[in-house]
């Protein structure tokens, strides 16, 4: 397999003329965290769920920041002018061995600041995260969005994302699971 190409820089179509994206940078962490952290506030405020731990935003900064030496993995930011406006974190993640894929590209978020959402940034993102898969030859990505999330569902199925699994939550102090040790 041929070496994957850096990340190129690229400009996107009509609605986000004026917006870039390309490979973040360290200097932009901060900002990227307070896109990310708009985001998991909107989960935390729908569903208790989503709480974060106090650290969360430290430990968010670590992981992409890891990310961007890595060549399995990428850190994308979208810029308009040099304001960061968007995010899309992700990576090669090996498929269990017994599936003929052996690799797919995983996006673990990806995020655009509330007012420049609905203009085109985030299938920029999205454009750019598909051709690292491909520089990486890999064919298919996949993610996971919160099911109560009927913009990002909407947004992702515009883009051709096909339903593939469900993921289930336990929580172990439900009352089926408290006495669990007790059955045996």
């Amino acid at each position: 397999m041929e070496e994957p190409r850096p990340l190129a820089r690229h400009r996107v179509g009509r609605a986000a003329a004026r917006v870039k994206v390309g490979p973040a940078r360290h200097d932009e962490l901060s900002a990227l965290g307070a896109i990310w952290r708009e985001l998991m506030e909107l989960h935390a405020s729908t569903d208790p769920r989503f709480a974060l731990a106090d650290d969360a935003l430290a430990r968010w900064t670590a992981m992409a920041e890891d990310l961007l030496d890595r060549q399995q993995g990428f850190l994308l930011a979208a810029r308009a002018g040099k304001t960061p406006v968007g995010f899309c974190l992700g990576w090669i993640a090996r498929n269990p061995p017994i599936y003929r894929v052996p690799e797919i590209g995983f996006i673990s978020e990806i995020a655009v600041a509330r007012r420049h959402q609905r203009r085109g940034v985030g299938r920029a993102l999205i454009r750019a995260a598909v051709r690292f898969f491909r520089a990486h030859g890999v064919d298919e990505f996949q993610l996971s969005t919160a099911e109560w999330n009927d913009a990002a569902c909407a947004f992702w199925r515009a883009l051709g994302g096909e339903l593939l699994l469900l993921r289930y939550r336990f929580a172990l102090d439900h009352p089926l699971w408290r006495n669990e040790d007790a059955d045996e």
